[in-house]
């Protein structure tokens, strides 16, 4: 399976700067918590709930980006797939009309 990756983007960044260090780790493990152990977001601090709110809504994004991309992979490889038996099955073909084409030439031949 495809892991899972926080980014974090320089809006985020720039809001960390106006927190302070115990705002800015509660926040953080509240990410890593949301993206990775789907646990809610629990905190008295209002403001952290608003910025959480908004961090919330790229994590999410993320995720269903993540099982899309998963989905259109397993889309492609089954085509791809196809289509190299499709491959396969015309040099199969070919070899064998080969074999019978040289085994009749020999048996005209004696």
């Amino acid at each position: 399976m495809k892991e899972l990756k926080l980014k974090i983007k320089r809006e985020y960044y720039n809001i960390f700067k106006e927190l302070t260090d115990r705002q800015a780790g509660e926040l953080v493990k509240g990410m890593c918590a949301y993206m990775y152990d789907n646990k809610p977001f629990f905190t008295k601090d209002a403001y952290l709930k608003g910025v959480f709110m908004t961090v919330k809504r790229d994590i999410d994004e993320a995720k269903r980006n993540s099982v899309n991309g998963k989905k259109s992979a397993e889309v492609c490889a089954e085509r791809r797939s196809k289509a190299a038996m499709v491959n396969l099955a015309a040099v199969i073909g070919g070899v064998i009309s080969a074999a019978e084409s040289a085994a009749k030439g020999e048996g005209k031949s004696e």
